[in-house]
């Protein structure tokens, strides 16, 4: 595993540049030739970078450092010919965890080194109990970067204004838990309700899913036969454009859940909130249908049709507000955007696919991609529609695990999506 010159000579080369490990005392060893494979784990819904390293060595570095929980990594990996910041993993992790240490012959030992992101390893080792008020973006931009109550980040940050504001005090918690508090009452200017906070490889985001949706895709990615473009004397010619677009294997975990959608929010909702302050109460029915014009989505259509049996009372929300809880608030709850970020997220998640690709060092969590599938079923040649209008559209990768070899980088992706490319109602 060393690197290799910036010309591609098949889709998942990979360059790396660096692997070396920073002890506590800050002696620095490069291992890159110790590593057998190496996987970067990003999820959208999951607030740190992770990964682990397959190890193989034979001169006892865990005694050479020692390897004793306190140590960094440095790690800078790229797609050769592609340069740019936002095309290339380049960051220090923290070491958290050594395990599976086995014997591989006579003087080899092999095992597994686990890391994560710095933040993370603060995350951990804060509790903040204090008052936040304010917009809640400038909420958390502030969380992110304050070196006392915060994550104490440099990174860059994409952070999604809000209209909106905040009052709350943290009850000893961890700068992550106010930031997924904050980021439940949060609400744009459209109102959508599924604001999110994640780590990818551009730095850490505080945004809603509806901004997400309307980036433009990065990645078209097809599932069909295709091998290789021919010339006209018979022989193959490699492109390796192409080959990035191909999908290696597709699985669907699951396409829809009646009774998951129904119990869970997704369709329709009725809340009852009370305020313990004024003695008032009121009743507020939801429905999906409804709201999906509001806001945008990933493709056109929702994922239902106006034939879809739902009943607000499929899931009913006794909910407690506290009219001026805090001088000058009325009331500081999410009373008002909990009904939609339920259902909005579920939308999000409520269709989903896994792939594999040849894997490039540009792809990251939140990024917008279009996938094409055929349908599975016998074609004629009076067919002039083959596209799958259920499973083909425009998706965002909500997970993807960076699988680096010896000999190749493969990126296992989770992709979901929120609505679909045909319209239920006119069937097609």
């Amino acid at each position: 595993m060393s690197a290799t010159s910036e010309v591609i000579r098949f889709a998942g080369d990979v360059s790396i540049d660096k692997i070396e490990i920073i002890s506590s005392n800050g002696f620095g060893q490069e291992v890159t030739n110790q590593v057998m494979a190496l996987e970067i784990y990003e999820d959208m819904f999951s607030p740190f970078i992770s990964g682990v390293l397959a190890f193989k060595e034979s001169v006892d570095f865990i005694n050479l450092f020692p390897f004793v929980g306190e140590e960094f990594l440095n790690l800078k990996i790229h797609t050769p010919s592609f340069t740019g910041k936002d095309k290339v993993i380049d960051e220090q992790f923290y070491i958290f965890k050594l395990n599976n240490r086995d014997m591989a012959g006579d003087r080899n030992m092999v095992y597994e080194i686990h890391f994560f992101s710095r933040e993370a390893m603060v995350d951990l080792n804060k509790k903040v109990s204090r008052a936040y008020e304010g917009k809640i973006s400038d909420i958390a931009k502030a969380i992110i970067t304050d070196t006392q109550y915060g994550l104490e980040s440099k990174k860059p940050q994409v952070i999604e204004e809000t209209p909106n504001g905040v009052k709350y005090i943290s009850n000893f918690w961890s700068p992550v838990k106010n930031l997924n508090y904050v980021a439940e009452n949060a609400a744009n200017k459209n109102g959508a309700s599924n604001y999110i906070f994640f780590e990818n490889r551009n730095g850490f985001n505080f945004q809603s899913l509806e901004k997400l949706y309307l980036n433009p895709a990065i990645q078209d990615f097809t599932y069909d036969g295709w091998m290789r473009d021919y010339k006209q004397d018979g022989s193959s010619v490699r492109n390796v454009e192409k080959e990035y677009k191909r999908i290696i294997s597709v699985f669907v975990p699951k396409l829809f859940d009646y009774i998951d959608r129904s119990q869970l929010g997704m369709f329709a909702s009725k809340m009852i909130s009370y305020d313990i302050t004024t003695k008032k109460y009121v009743a507020k029915n939801f429905d999906m249908l409804d709201d999906f014009k509001t806001i945008g989505h990933l493709n056109p259509n929702p994922l239902v049709s106006k034939k879809n049996i739902k009943k607000p009372f499929s899931l009913l929300i006794n909910y407690t507000k506290y009219y001026n809880n805090f001088n000058n608030y009325t009331d500081v709850t999410n009373a008002k955007t909990l009904q939609r970020r339920m259902s909005q997220l579920q939308q999000a998640d409520a269709n989903s696919i896994e792939i594999v690709v040849p894997g490039r060092t540009d792809y990251t969590v939140g990024s917008k991609v279009y996938v094409k599938l055929n349908k599975f079923m016998p074609i004629d040649s009076a067919d002039s529609d083959t596209l799958d209008k259920v499973f083909s559209g425009n998706y965002l990768i909500a997970s993807i695990n960076h699988f680096i070899d010896r000999d190749s980088h493969e990126c296992h992706m989770k992709l979901i999506k929120d609505s679909y490319i045909i319209d239920l109602d006119k069937g097609k």
